[in-house]
């Protein structure tokens, strides 16, 4: 839906939730509070894109980074191993690469959408504890989650199929997994041949036509890319749109949130940002939800001190900034007997576990 049809609210009209990023946690809650009648502005400090934006130009993404803003636009980030150093640059890509645009990285991820299991709520009564860490338990279980994924699953379109090791489901998967790859049928053989279990990657990725959205069409370009057809569940496809068709929300991109504004009450008051012109602007708000991910939000929580929390926002326990921890994987590379034609297709069509 374009942005030009949408609600649009002004700034010294103090709305009830001013949302600070679009992605896969923002994106959702503007639909939630929008479609429930709460007037709703949400701050995304990148372009609104939309399907018919996205292309195959490997240079331009891969090489030229233009999802996460374009070179040298890239938010710059600084790290120190401990509050005693001096942050420096870092010389190479920032650790935390992160789409930059209405949708977040829900809009470029490879669409692997696995659930927590059970004991991953409860690692530390299980495991013990870690030294040097503040390793503890979910203050949550799978069961109190369960709902939610199964809600998220349905309205946002996953695609799979249950494994033998996967927690319980309320509901069954909305539709069947995507077709196996070469890839995928040589990942099976492996893991059983070691003892292993394989089974359908489950994707955020439409298989077949789900709410009024197109099915996936097996273009190849799903990790790092956007979907030009919307089939990959981004919140800009599946979202963002029953968001604005609401009228009671408002998508503001290109504005860059610098400062939250807190009044006597102590509580946050307006949402400062730079829009695309490079004006300082504010959004009066009564409720404020930070969405902008896990180095964006703490970052503006501690750009946020002021007399009364000079320690930043949120921060009574000190460790606004601490804990981050990264998504990683390796690679290994072979060659094969046959040509994979691994281009065709999503990336992942089966996953394996021991346990």
């Amino acid at each position: 839906m374009a942005l030009e049809n949408q609600t649009t609210f002004a700034l010294d009209e103090t709305v009830d939730f001013v949302i600070v990023g679009s992605g896969s946690a923002g994106g959702i809650l503007a639909k939630e509070l929008s479609t429930a009648g709460f007037s709703v502005v949400v701050l995304e400090q990148g372009p609104y894109r939309g399907a018919e934006d996205f292309t195959h130009d490997e240079f331009d993404v891969s090489i030229g980074s233009s999802m996460a803003g374009g070179r040298p636009r890239e938010n710059p980030q600084t790290f120190r191993a401990d509050e005693s150093e001096e942050a420096t640059l870092l010389p190479r890509r920032n650790p935390a690469w992160y789409y930059e645009g209405v949708g977040g990285a829900s809009v470029h991820f490879t669409a692997n959408f696995w659930r927590l299991r059970e004991i991953d709520f409860n690692e530390a009564s299980v495991l013990g504890s870690i030294p040097g860490t503040n390793f503890v338990d979910w203050p949550i279980s799978y069961a109190d989650l369960e709902p939610y994924y199964t809600k998220v699953d349905w309205e946002i379109g996953v695609s799979g199929a249950p494994g033998p090791n996967d927690s319980f489901r309320s509901k069954p998967f909305p539709m069947p997994p995507m077709p196996i790859k070469s890839s995928g049928v040589l990942l099976q053989k492996g893991a059983e041949a070691i003892g292993f279990t394989a089974q359908p990657a489950p994707l955020a990725i439409l298989s077949q036509p789900h709410n009024g959205r197109p099915a996936c069409i097996n273009c190849g370009y799903c990790m790092g890319y956007g979907c030009e057809v919307g089939a990959k569940s981004s919140t800009l496809a599946a979202m963002i749109p029953q968001a604005i068709a609401s009228g009671n929300c408002e998508i503001r991109p290109d504005a860059a949130v610098f400062n939250l504004e807190t009044s006597d009450d102590g509580r946050i008051s307006e949402v400062q940002y730079i829009d695309a012109d490079g004006n300082q602007r504010g959004q009066k708000s009564r409720a404020v939800v930070l969405s902008a991910n896990g180095a964006e939000t703490p970052r503006l929580l501690l750009n946020s001190a002021s007399s009364t929390y000079p320690d930043g926002l949120a921060n009574s326990s000190g460790y606004v900034g601490r804990n981050l921890m990264m998504n990683a994987h390796g690679m290994v590379h072979a060659i094969f007997e046959h040509p994979l034609n691994d281009y065709k297709g999503v990336q992942v069509t089966r996953l394996g576990s021991d346990s």
